[in-house]
Parts: structure tokens; C-alpha cells; sequence
């Protein structure tokens, strides 16, 4: 395991795929979100190669060289759009992750780091006082409000998102049933002045109920599937998406 994610690290196998997200309901594109893609030939996804280099001791320099691939292809988006990067707390806080993105060359008022993964009160700590000079630069930040890796309501309340992103475990939820009270989520975001972002809508079921929900962006295969080709990353701005003009 080691070996092959060495190798992964030597050479450079790594392509950085943009999914478009799109401000809602009215249907255009806000900006990107990065996605690692790996040249391998057993054909396995980016979460079991991250899952197995942080295994091999290895996630925060697979996780940097990601970064860095990232931020190569991001001068390809169009400039008025943001790009959002995933980094779990621990390598947001190293050195060489602060000066990637202090360095991209994006402005950082373009930049959203959407934390991943869970950590402990130590570390989490270390997370907001390192984004804290980023911030004020106009920096981003997101954090996952439902699905198994679910930032606390302590935590939210301490960091104060821009943006709380809801997976489908929440979508599934809303499309049960009306339920006597809104989700707990959406009165915290009121609370912290965060954005509701919607990812993996596949339907335009799925879309008219997290237009219905109060959700103002969303992303998904519906929408506009990952892709690694700078063209089509051209292409969203002048094409609408498939259901993206469901009124509320």
C-alpha cells in the first residue's frame, strides 16, 4: 500500500476534476468544486486512496500534492466563479497547505476550503486560529451539516460557517414527508448567517424540494457531473443546467 501511494506521490498521478454548483433557484453557476481523480489501473475511487494513505502514514502528503493539482487547474475557471478546495483540519493547518492557497493566485475572496473529516477539541482549535488570518483575506469556509462525517453544533456555532453543506442523508429526509418543524439545520445556519448547499441532487424531484427546503445552492449529477475537461468547465457558465429553473 505504501509502495503504490509512493508511487501515486513520485509521479504525479493525480487529475483534478471541477463539479459545477449553482446558485438556486434561479440556475446560475457560483463556482467549482475540485475532486481528485487518480490514474490507476484497478480503477479504485479517491476516498479508498485517501482512506488507505492515511493508513500508510501518508494522507497529509497525498492530501497536499492534491492541493497542489488542484490549484494548478483552478486558473482555468472562469475568474467571476469560486473554487472550493476539501482538506481535513489536520493538513489545513500545516505550513505548506497555508502557503498553497495564500499562493494560488486566485483571489481570496474565489477560495472556500470545505473541511472534511472529524478531529478532536485540540486540533480543532488549531483549525480556526489558521483560518482566521485567511478569512479576514475573504477566504471561505464550509463544513458538512448532515452524512456520517457531520461537523457538531458547538463546533458551527464556534467557527461560524459561510457555507453548511447538506448530503443526500438530508435530501432523503425531506422528500419523506412534511415534518411539524423545519430540519434543525436550517434554523442553525439562519443562526450563524451560513449558506444551504445542496450536493448529490439527481432529480429534478430531488431539486424542487431543497428549492422548497430554503436551500439557495446546490450541486449533483443532475446539474453537471465532475469533470476533468477545462472546456466544459467553460461551458457551464453559457449552459444552463438541466431542472435548475424550478420555481419554489
Amino acid at each position: 500500500m505504501t509502495k503504490r501511494i509512493k508511487s501515486v506521490l513520485g509521479s504525479r498521478l493525480l487529475l483534478t476534476a471541477f463539479q459545477p454548483i449553482y446558485k438556486l433557484p434561479e440556475g446560475g453557476v457560483a463556482g467549482v468544486e475540485a475532486l481528485t481523480r487518480f490514474v490507476s489501473s484497478d480503477g479504485a475511487d479517491a476516498d479508498t486512496w485517501f482512506r488507505e494513505a492515511e493508513i500508510a502514514g501518508l494522507g497529509i502528503e497525498l492530501e497536499i500534492a492534491a492541493l497542489q493539482c488542484a490549484v494548478s487547474a483552478a486558473g482555468m475557471v472562469p475568474s467571476h466563479l469560486f473554487v472550493a478546495f476539501n482538506l481535513t483540519p489536520t493538513t489545513l493547518t500545516e505550513s505548506l497547505t497555508q502557503d498553497l492557497l495564500k499562493n494560488s493566485g486566485l483571489a481570496m475572496d474565489r477560495i472556500v476550503v470545505e473541511l472534511r473529516g472529524q478531529t478532536d477539541d485540540k486540533q480543532w482549535g488549531r483549525v480556526t486560529r489558521s483560518l482566521k488570518p485567511l478569512r479576514r483575506r475573504g477566504l471561505r469556509v464550509a463544513v458538512d451539516g448532515s452524512g456520517p462525517g457531520f461537523t457538531p453544533v458547538d463546533r458551527i456555532l464556534s467557527l461560524r460557517p459561510d457555507i453548511i453543506k447538506l448530503d443526500r442523508t438530508f435530501i432523503n429526509g425531506i422528500l419523506e414527508g412534511p415534518e411539524p418543524d423545519e430540519p434543525a439545520v436550517i434554523a442553525l445556519a439562519r443562526e450563524v448567517g451560513a449558506v444551504l448547499a445542496a450536493e448529490g441532487i439527481e432529480t429534478e424531484t430531488e431539486l424542487a424540494a431543497v428549492i422548497e427546503a430554503g436551500l439557495t445552492a446546490g450541486q449533483g449529477y443532475l446539474m453537471g457531473r465532475p469533470s476533468v475537461h477545462p472546456l466544459d468547465w467553460s461551458s457551464w457558465v453559457i449552459q444552463p443546467a438541466v431542472g435548475v429553473t424550478v420555481e419554489p
